[in-house]
């Protein structure tokens, strides 16, 4: 079993490994370059040697201009070009390190979070373990327990009086003339008909008895409003003996020293929120330069790069260089023959290269869309707060495996969500869950939360604070799963914190 901030690290460690891969290939796709364009250099070299050879001085030395003009044009960009993507590689590199090492401080950060959370809950134990030795306490938890019965009791009397009300008043309901009636205020200060009016409704209320019938409907419509109302008065009262009792819970625990231990969870807290903010900006900067990289990589975002290859396919193209081959080719001087070969055999390697280049982009493309699948997997865990202090994972050597699948390119992340989904649960905190606060139990909310505080990634932010675990009655249990899952990886317990 492992818990959220291991599984957490786990994932991110998967991505750095493929952000690793990816500069591998970033540096073969360099050389395949490198290898095009020097294969560009040296076919060019090789046409201006073959028209001396070929042509006369005058029409050698124009076609040698033109090449040697169109050449030019284009190595300037590709080089600008070729040192632009430099340094975006060398930005990658260095924005790859600052984000794997404010990805071990975050987790470092999270780790001393779950030790000073651990230490508090040791202190808050051991103060529970004393003070309920004490008559104070047992006095107090007494009273508790009585105005929590009286309240239990009043509360159920009320909702049965709400239940059994429609039923009981269906036979007035039923009646047109007595809600009619009803409905007019007759005999009450409300009652505003005219003359006429009165008349008929006089007579329809003796026929209908309705004097008596409306006092019945009334009393049956005020029982619930009023046990309901002694309800709330009741758990007002066991709300005040709560707070008396959680008003000796926490002197003990201050007793116990407790207050500068929550003082360091408090810091750690804060300083986990600090190493969070700087992780979100370093992947976004990372995100930045990536996309930067793809568009200039794919040509779409660099013209200049684009009219450079057309210059020279446009060079090449020209008639007069098609005709110094066709008759290089013709003849059987050696020495044009060996420059028609070596042209050959460029232009084979120079494919070759152009092949490479391909592959290794759409091996690239497949790689980076892995990463960036299991990045959003990533942000699913925190944003459901699976890496909270006591979440844990029963499956780790499931998580384990379909990581490695994932860096081998055997399975997509969506089988990473299902997996983790399915071994999710939390572990229980010691002691009573509300020990110490009347309201909501120390110190910040699980993923579930509830309707009175964060849910989810929220207990993250330094100031949250909610409940230790779901409610007995949410069906999640001490140590299990934390509430119902939804589709979306969202969660609900069904309770308040």
């Amino acid at each position: 079993m492992r818990t959220g901030r291991q599984t957490l690290a786990s994932i991110d460690e998967t991505i750095a490994r493929l952000h690793n891969e990816e500069q591998r290939l970033d540096g073969l796709l360099k050389s395949a370059a490198d290898d095009a364009e020097r294969f560009r250099i040296e076919r060019a070299g090789a046409l201006r040697e073959l028209a001396r050879v070929k042509l006369g001085e005058i029409a050698a030395g124009r076609l040698v201009r033109d090449l040697d003009a169109a050449e030019r044009r284009a190595v300037d960009v590709l080089d600008d070009r070729r040192n632009r993507i430099a340094a975006l590689a060398e930005r990658r590199e260095a924005a790859v390190r600052d984000l794997e090492a404010a990805t071990a401080d975050r987790h470092a950060a999270a780790a001393a979070v779950e030790a000073a959370l651990e230490i508090v809950e040791q202190r808050r134990a051991e103060a529970e373990a004393s003070v309920q030795a004490t008559p104070a306490w047992k006095a107090a938890k007494g009273r508790f327990d009585d105005a929590d019965h009286i309240v239990a009791e009043a509360e159920r009397k009320a909702t049965q009086s709400e239940t059994e009300l429609g039923a009981k008043k269906k036979p007035y309901d039923d009646d047109p003339l007595f809600i009619y009636l009803w409905r007019a205020n007759y005999g009450t200060g409300r009652y505003a008909a005219g003359n006429l009016a009165r008349m008929i409704d006089s007579l329809v209320a003796e026929f209908v008895g309705y004097s008596d019938a409306r006092a019945n409907y009334a009393m049956l419509s005020e029982i619930p409003v009023r046990l309901r109302e002694h309800a709330t008065g009741r758990r007002a009262s066991a709300d005040e003996a709560k707070t008396d009792l959680a008003a000796l819970e926490r002197e003990a625990m201050v007793g116990a020293g407790i207050e500068k231990d929550e003082r360091a969870l408090a810091a750690a807290r804060h300083k986990l929120a600090a190493a969070e903010a700087t992780l979100d900006g370093r992947r976004k900067l990372l995100a930045d330069i990536e996309q930067q990289r793809e568009a200039m990589l794919s040509g779409t975002g660099d013209p200049a790069y684009a009219e450079a290859l057309q210059t020279i396919a446009a060079a090449d193209s020209r008639d007069d260089i098609a005709t110094l081959f066709r008759e290089a080719r013709r003849t059987e001087t050696a020495a044009d023959e060996t420059l028609v070969r070596k042209i050959d055999e460029i232009d084979r390697s120079a494919e070759r290269a152009e092949q490479d280049k391909s592959e290794l982009r759409r091996t690239a493309k497949t790689l980076a869309q892995r990463r960036i699948e299991v990045e959003t997997t990533r942000e699913r865990f925190r944003s459901a707060g699976y890496d909270h202090p006591h979440a844990t994972f029963g499956n780790d050597t499931d998580i384990g495996r379909v990581l490695g699948q994932i860096l081998e390119g055997a399975v997509r992340s969506g089988v990473l969500w299902d997996v983790i989904r399915g071994g999710f649960s939390t572990r229980t905190p010691r002691g009573r869950p509300d020990f110490g606060t009347p309201s909501f139990p120390f110190p910040f909310p699980i993923p579930g939360g509830g309707s009175n505080g964060p849910s989810g990634g929220g207990w993250r932010e330094p100031e949250s604070r909610g409940g230790w675990f779901p409610p007995k009655d949410s069906g999640s249990g001490g140590g299990g799963d934390s509430g119902s899952r939804s589709d979306d990886g969202d969660f609900s317990t069904g309770g308040t914190f």
